[in-house]
């Protein structure tokens, strides 16, 4: 889980909310302006409860991560599915055994991504975080729409939505937001796995110095 809780600044901009036009709609995004509903600090959001907090108590910035269930569903039942996918994409190798640094790789970089967020939503004085608030990068828009193309035949995406979870965080992603989380965390996949063969071309199954090398680059640019 990300320790690093360093405050995060935005320049103010606009920002409407965004809305994903499914395959078969056109494979882009899409611009409307119905604005996003407001969401009080009394509804739960997509985040970890503390260990041992009852269901629906405040969760601070220190919430830490439950036994992840998502992770034993996707080992028992998607193993298969997950190594389709890293074959797929870039011709690697990988079993259960890099579940939990491709998990631990997924939250860092989803808290990441919505911790620059909440920083734009507060610059612009909103309590919700938009999906135009997420700094999504071209390269990284591209992976998400590369994603969706292999997602029509894998079917992760509703694994992935298991994986979609994050710390508790001072502005709330809307509903449209967290819609996007399994593209998100789907296009960030892609670009791993690509990654690296990127950094070793010849690489067929990732060990822990290949995992720490890719996450390295990850954290210079996300």
């Amino acid at each position: 889980m990300p320790t690093d809780t360093a405050e995060v600044t935005a320049t103010p901009r606009a920002c409407e909310a965004q809305r994903r036009v499914r395959p078969g709609q056109g494979d882009a995004w899409a611009w409307q302006g119905k604005p996003a509903g407001v969401i009080g600090p009394g509804v739960r959001m997509r985040s970890r409860v503390p260990v041992g907090q009852a269901d629906g108590e405040a969760q601070g910035p220190g919430a830490t991560r439950l036994p992840q269930p998502e992770v034993a569903v996707m080992t028992v039942m998607s193993i298969a599915r997950f190594e389709k996918f890293f074959r797929a994409a870039a011709g690697l190798d990988v079993d259960k055994n890099d579940l939990k640094r491709y998990s631990d790789f997924v939250d860092a970089k989803l808290y990441d991504l919505l911790t620059v967020a909440q920083a734009t939503a507060k610059a612009n004085g909103r309590d919700v975080i938009r999906t135009c608030d997420l700094p999504i990068t071209k390269g990284l828009q591209e992976s998400i729409h590369r994603f969706r193309k292999i997602d029509q035949e894998l079917e992760l995406a509703p694994i992935l939505e298991q994986l979609a979870t994050h710390p508790a965080l001072d502005r709330t992603p809307d509903e449209e937001t967290e819609a996007e989380y399994p593209d998100i965390i789907g296009g960030l996949s892609l670009a791993l796995a690509q990654s690296f063969k990127i950094l070793h071309p010849d690489l067929k199954n990732p060990r822990t110095q290949h995992w720490d090398e890719t996450r390295a680059v990850f954290d210079l640019l996300l």
